[in-house]
């Protein structure tokens, strides 16, 4: 199959076909790492997976756009030129620019730029034009404002699953999901995950961005999607009163002219990379007296192009095409059992001078309320006291030991931003023809090098590191090598995902029953690995039942400019 649509139509048929053209290229098996597309001929490398032993051919930092810099800064995503010569994709592209995370300042790419819209691509060495392998796609998380595609090498998932893997960029932070609520947006963002729109389905990124999520896509377009700790929900999506918010405080950083919006936007255009980010880090504006990191500054809004409605609003209408597709997806979705733990371990510290306690100790009763629940109520209730004073009973209690009221903080911040709203998509998806399931990682390897007394469970994006080598990828984070019993479960976990994604049912060591409405299924993953029912039922009746929903903006006015 020949690469089609390079510069006609849409970018993200380029995509598609890139991923394809290297599955059933017309090429040599002796030299696989040339190939050629119709944008221009292609040059790989093969390499030898340190996990597997196996060869593996690698095509890194290919373009699937252009350069998103000088006067395309925001802007959509314009489809890539052709290139005569051959593309050297024997070397990684730069990562998105981004910010340091504070505590975790090991954890930056090496290389940093605007021009950032590169796809890495992991084929097993023993690939035949004539057998077709499935596709998977890894969109990294890191709430839109960190990440890259270079940290996770999927020649480990490729050699031992025989599938093909994509790792792709996408623009974080203001440079992807800058927003303002004037006409003089018609050119720009939400394009970090515009960046992501295969072949039109729009879809399937509302229910899968700000996250970590694993999509596979067939040649019909039917899709199967794993979405690891994170689906849509209401706190990854801003309101008009929180645009408007977010543009008076970028014009008080930068100095440019608020009252003319189109000024606006060209002055940001000409503003240094390092400045820009400097005014938008969500770390430095953090306060220094409530935890208050449940949403990035810069996030997808409702546009009426990429975004017709709010996801949420349309999959509570089963005939939406938004639920409909929804629902014809197989899915897998699943957390760690401490999602809360790296929030807790990276942000309290700013905090706990103020509030008198040391988070590696504990984390008192009055700072809960206080410090996190209250301002989480304050942003996203109204500063409803009532809904503040049930959270606070749920949270805390004078009993228990500091230990457990510890971890019931953490807890609180695992189920406000990641447990409830993912046991509210799989109960919509379960009504639909697609096979759903879920899942509980709980095996204990701390990856960011910090785990207080008191922490019980396996943090957020701790799984992770048992579908790609990042011991190898980032050695300045001291992750371990796995013991026998750990690389047992790295097996396992690779061989229910690629099942998966071959035929839509996970195949492992222990059988893992799809999750219904009655008994619950979930298969939880740790050093013994078992199928159990209905996860966490209290905590999840409490945040379905007892707490409302968080108002979402009203219907006539939730449409606004997310292009400058």
């Amino acid at each position: 199959m020949v690469m089609k649509r390079c510069q006609k139509n849409k970018m993200n048929a380029f995509i598609f076909t890139v991923f394809m053209t290297l599955v059933c290229a017309d090429i040599s098996l002796a030299d696989f790492t040339l190939v050629n597309s119709e944008c221009g001929p292609i040059k790989g490398l093969k390499t030898q997976n340190k996990q597997t032993g196996k060869d593996v051919y690698e095509f890194r930092g290919i373009p699937f756009g252009k350069p998103p810099i000088g006067p395309l800064r925001f802007t959509k995503p314009q489809p890539v030129d052709k290139w005569t010569d051959t593309l050297d994709a024997t070397e990684f592209g730069a990562a998105c620019s981004q910010s340091v995370t504070p505590w975790m300042p090991d954890f930056k790419p090496s290389k940093m730029s605007e021009d950032c819209l590169f796809l890495n691509v992991y084929v097993p060495n023993h690939v035949d034009k004539n057998r077709k392998l499935p596709v998977m796609v890894w969109i990294y998380g890191g709430g839109l404002v960190m990440g890259f595609s270079n940290q996770y090498d999927g020649g480990w998932i490729a050699t031992q699953g025989d599938v093909i893997v994509v790792t792709i960029n996408y623009r974080l932070d203001v440079f992807g999901f800058l927003t303002v609520d004037h006409p003089a947006s018609k050119e720009t963002t939400v394009y970090g995950t515009k960046s992501l729109h295969y072949n039109g389905y729009t879809t399937t990124l509302h229910l899968l961005e700000g996250t970590l999520s694993l999509l596979l896509y067939s040649e019909n377009q039917q899709g199967r999607v794993i979405a690891q700790s994170g689906v849509v929900n209401e706190l990854n999506m801003l309101t008009k009163k929180q645009i408007n918010e977010r543009t008076i405080h970028l014009a008080k950083k930068t100095s440019c002219p608020i009252n003319d919006m189109y000024k606006f936007t060209d002055c940001l255009r000409d503003i240094d990379v390092s400045e820009l980010l400097k005014a938008t880090d969500m770390f430095s504006l953090m306060p220094d007296d409530r935890l208050e990191v449940f949403q990035p500054q810069y996030i997808p809004v409702v546009d009426g192009e990429l975004y017709l409605d709010h996801p949420l609003r349309s999959l509570k209408d089963e005939k939406s095409d938004v639920a409909q597709f929804y629902g014809s997806l197989d899915l897998i979705a699943g957390f760690t059992s401490n999602e809360g733990l790296m929030m807790a371990m990276g942000i309290l510290p700013k905090l706990q001078e103020n509030f008198g306690f040391n988070v590696s100790e504990s984390i008192p009763l009055k700072f809960i309320c206080k410090g996190m629940i209250e301002p989480f109520v304050e942003k996203f209730y109204n500063n409803d006291s009532d809904v503040k004073d049930k959270i606070c009973k749920f949270y805390t209690s004078e009993t228990t030991s500091t230990d457990e009221q510890s971890q019931k903080a953490s807890e609180f911040i695992a189920d406000s931003c990641f447990g409830y709203f993912i046991k509210r998509m799989l109960d919509y998806h379960v009504s639909f023809e697609g096979r759903t399931y879920q899942y509980l990682f709980s095996k204990e390897k701390p990856i960011m090098g910090f785990a207080p007394k008191w922490g019980k469970g396996s943090g957020h994006g701790e799984e992770i590191q048992f579908m790609f080598d990042l011991k190898v990828l980032l050695p300045s984070m001291n992750i371990t090598a796995f013991t026998p019993e750990e690389q047992q479960i790295a097996n396992a976990i690779i061989e229910y995902w690629t099942s998966f994604a071959r035929k839509g049912v996970p195949e492992g060591p222990v059988e893992w029953k799809p999750f219904d409405t009655t008994s619950k299924y979930y298969l939880d993953i740790d050093t013994i690995t078992t199928l159990k029912k209905d996860l966490r039922p209290e905590v999840m009746n409490f945040w379905l039942k007892d707490i409302p929903s968080i108002e979402l903006d009203p219907v006539d006015d939730r449409k606004v400019h997310d292009e400058l």
